[in-house]
């Protein structure tokens, strides 16, 4: 395996590198998409078919087997990239400041591998390069096409900035939380500052649902759980002496389950309703569902560590902490058993230390070397465990 790994290092790095200068945003990702194509076709990797102009996927067919898939997401972010790198991003506004080039690369070194080994894989391993995880419906297109119908298992990682590079993360079930957005307009009655009394203030009342969607968190919901509502937007008037007509509140709801989720949606609605009615104004709201929770299935999560203990060492394998943050990924854990894990990308003396969507954001590569060893044990040791079924 280390021998393979570093076969194919320089070949890695120099992807790697081209997907940086060149990332695409959300549904945009076409060229991104030719290129792993092409790259599957040198290694003459089978690649399917898809109905879907961005994204790829590819299979590596072993012996008569089970079929186990490793997803890998492919879009970059509307960020102005702040590095002096030689490969840093060519496109204005626009760069890979969430290390998922790194994430596409490690997907086609798992492929060239495993192309050798062919003859020693009990089974398929299905490679699905997915667009558009920093949008919506990357994962529910790319289990539109079908490919995970026939899965037994799958398995994503993501680079984590906050572990060395050489360590893993790994946690059997909660991981990510759920993500459901939310837009409020309260209408009030307009009119003269100095003359309130006249209007029906919706600042006032706006202010009022903030601290309501706080407590309803604190008062509701068990401390045993976890949950966050955010208002990140709140937009109302444009002067100092006009009462507006309308306020506008977005934010966004966090959970660690479903159960508590429908909790927080059936009361969000009913309590911020009768709020605003009680202070003399109207409300009209939309509640967006849109990410489920990433839950590690057990049995796929034991195997996993296991392929992480093979790769990088007991000592360098440590539990990964859960975060309030969302993936798409959960869709697919929605279908078929799976597990989502992180991948130590830090570097403190090479200064790599910024976070996901930071404009300083840079992973260390030899975090791919690990995330390739990682990948392809797990495919091997997935397919071979008798105990997991879809």
């Amino acid at each position: 395996m280390d021998a393979l790994v570093d076969k194919y290092f320089s070949r890695l790095l120099e992807i790697r590198r081209h997907l940086h200068m060149y990332p695409e945003l959300s549904n945009q990702e076409f060229q991104t998409t030719k290129f792993i194509s092409q790259e599957l076709d040198k290694a003459n990797i089978k690649k399917l078919s898809l109905n879907s102009k961005t994204g790829a996927c590819a299979e590596i067919a072993g012996l008569e087997g089970p079929i186990v898939a490793l997803r890998a997401d492919i879009d970059a972010l509307p960020i102005q990239e702040e590095s002096n790198l030689p490969f840093r991003s060519i496109i204005d506004g626009v760069a890979h400041m969430c290390g998922h080039d790194v994430h596409t690369t490690i997907a086609l070194g798992v492929g060239f591998i495993l192309q050798e080994l062919k003859h020693l894989l009990p089974g398929t391993v299905r490679l699905i390069f997915q667009p558009a995880e920093e949008a919506e419906g990357g994962a529910e297109k790319m289990i539109a096409e079908g490919l995970i119908n026939d899965v037994k298992a799958i398995v994503g990682l993501h680079n984590m900035p906050d572990l060395p590079v050489g360590t893993i993360g790994i946690k059997e079930g909660f991981l990510m939380a759920s993500v459901d957005d939310f837009s409020i307009k309260i209408k009030g009655k307009g009119g003269h500052a100095a003359l309130p009394e006249k209007a029906i203030d919706p600042i006032v009342i706006g202010s009022a649902v903030v601290n309501l969607l706080q407590t309803l968190v604190s008062r509701t919901i068990s401390p045993k759980e976890s949950a966050v509502i955010t208002v990140g937007a709140f937009q109302a008037g444009n002067t100092n002496n006009v009462i507006p007509e309308f306020a506008i509140l977005k934010g966004t709801v966090r959970t660690s389950n479903e159960s508590v989720r429908k909790q927080i949606q059936t009361s969000f609605q009913t309590l911020v309703q009768n709020l605003v009615h009680s202070l003399g104004g109207e409300v009209e709201m939309d509640y967006d569902i849109l990410l489920p929770t990433v839950f590690n299935h057990s049995k796929v999560t034991k195997v996993v560590r296991e392929a992480a203990i093979t790769t990088v060492g007991t000592d360098n394998v440590v539990t990964a902490e859960s975060t309030m943050g969302g993936e798409d990924f959960s869709f697919y854990q929605q279908e078929v058993p799976g597990c989502f894990l992180w991948l130590g990308s830090g570097n403190q003396e090479k200064g790599i230390t910024y976070g996901w969507h930071h404009p300083k954001f840079m992973v260390d590569e030899e975090a791919i070397k690990v995330g390739v060893k990682l990948m392809t044990h797990a495919a091997f040791e997935l397919l071979a465990d008798s105990t997991i079924s879809n």
